[in-house]
């Protein structure tokens, strides 16, 4: 007889976040992960006291994913509009992994207390010399339009081309940033 095969964790939350990536949030199940597991859901269950917990170690695999798309440099761009250009390229490319983390309920203020968060007012500190609640206020303005295009791109509602998304983000930040300094 065979030896079975192992189960680790790291597998496990592997396989689960490949079913979110193929078949969104719903999909993944205990059965459909045992299945793409090639085991019983028992295994699952040795390592996981439930599901949620399995769908929390996927939202923090996903989290991870985002993490590294935002900071990615765009060639030509500047660091804060590199930003809201991942941030709209993770939804393209990632869009099931873009709806988990920013279109479904469990998320307390995407908003203002995503673990990115501090990494992009660092960005606007560093590169517009704002700080403060006027950071906070561009970030959450341009979040918010970033956010209205990569959700219409997640959900195919809408296509844009590259072109237009970054004319779209540089005029809109530029006009947030010269308001505060002519406020000043």
């Amino acid at each position: 007889m065979p030896p079975k095969a192992k189960v680790t964790k790291e597998g496990i939350c592997e396989a689960a976040a490949e079913l979110v990536r193929e078949r969104g949030a719903e999909g993944l199940t205990a059965k459909a992960l045992a299945g793409k597991l090639h085991c019983s859901t028992q295994p699952i269950f040795w390592v996981y006291s439930n599901m949620e917990e399995v769908r929390q170690a996927v939202r923090e695999e996903a989290l991870k994913r985002f993490g590294r798309y935002l900071r990615e440099r765009q060639e030509g761009a500047s660091a804060y509009l590199s930003v809201g250009l991942n941030y709209i390229r993770f939804a393209s490319e990632e869009r099931e992994f873009f709806k988990l983390l920013f279109m479904s309920d469990g998320w307390e203020d995407i908003l203002t207390k995503h673990a990115e968060m501090p990494y992009v007012l660092e960005v606007i500190e560093q590169t517009e010399h704002i700080s403060g609640k006027d950071a906070q206020d561009i970030y959450e303005e341009m979040w918010m339009l970033s956010h209205g295009i990569a959700t219409m791109i997640a959900t195919g509602t809408a296509q844009f081309s590259q072109e237009r998304v970054r004319k779209i983000l540089h005029d809109v930040y530029s006009g947030l940033v010269r308001n505060v300094r002519e406020e000043k």
